[in-house]
């Protein structure tokens, strides 16, 4: 895999977030789309089930919205 472009909330950054503190979709050559986030807390992992092999990761709903418009219109 290669990324290919990385989508931060600030717009189209080259390097993720300068240590990785900010969310982000990364685009990868394949088309896949990676989500980078914040773990979630225990309080709120404990009302979160996933499948095996999947988990969360939590980001501000203005910052999901920015993303999403960006990663629609790479």
């Amino acid at each position: 895999m290669t990324i290919q472009k990385i989508i931060g909330e600030h717009g189209v950054q080259q390097q993720l977030c300068r240590g990785g503190l900010c969310p982000a979709a990364i685009i990868a050559d394949n088309g896949d789309v990676f989500v980078q986030g914040f773990v979630p807390a225990p309080a709120e992992g404990a009302a979160l089930t996933a499948p095996i092999g999947e988990g969360f990761v939590r980001m501000p709903r203005a910052t999901f919205e920015k993303i999403a418009r960006q990663v629609l219109a790479s």
